[in-house]
């Protein structure tokens, strides 16, 4: 992503990558044209979400808006899903507060403005995840969904909510 042109980078002694650079049409007008011309307005991925061309909530005006890029979203799935795999064998209590400590880590980095139903969908599927590992550990099928729900009462998982606004006031 470049907000400078060419010659003002070369007084950095910095060059633009080809093959990582794109010049695309973005911003307020980028939705009309596209629609004019039967296409989807253009979206870019950077730093693990996608970006893309929305309104403001009154429905006017141009505003970017971002959410987790379905590769990191599946990747970060599939990382959790692997450590998961080995650490099954872990005390419960030790693997509750290390799935924990995973999930306040993508809340905190993910967890940005419009990116609620991003973060939400994967708190979901780790709990998926849990409930099936965990009951892979005992008697097959020893714990149901029921139990599983009393255990995140009494054990919950962190919430998931937006810790970055992206418009410059603080989000506790």
């Amino acid at each position: 992503m470049i907000f400078c042109d060419r010659s003002q980078l070369g007084q950095f002694g910095l060059e633009v990558e080809p093959t990582k650079t794109k010049v695309m049409e973005f911003g307020r007008f980028a939705v009309q044209n596209a629609k004019r011309l039967g296409r989807k307005a253009e979206t870019f991925d950077f730093l693990g979400l996608t970006h893309y061309c929305g309104t403001k909530r009154d429905g006017k005006g141009f505003r970017m808006k971002r959410a987790t890029a379905r590769k990191k979203f599946v990747a970060k799935l599939k990382i959790f899903k692997d450590w998961l795999k080995k650490a099954r064998i872990m005390k419960t209590k030790d693997l509750w507060k290390t799935a924990k400590a995973k999930l306040i880590g993508h809340y905190n980095y993910y967890g940005v403005t419009d990116n609620l139903p991003g973060i939400v969908r994967f708190g979901e599927e780790v709990k998926k995840l849990l409930f099936k590992w965990l009951n892979r550990r005992g008697k097959r099928n020893c714990l149901n969904w029921e139990k599983f729900n009393k255990m995140l009462e009494r054990f919950p998982l962190p919430k998931p909510r937006i810790r970055v606004s992206m418009f410059g006031f603080s989000v506790n």
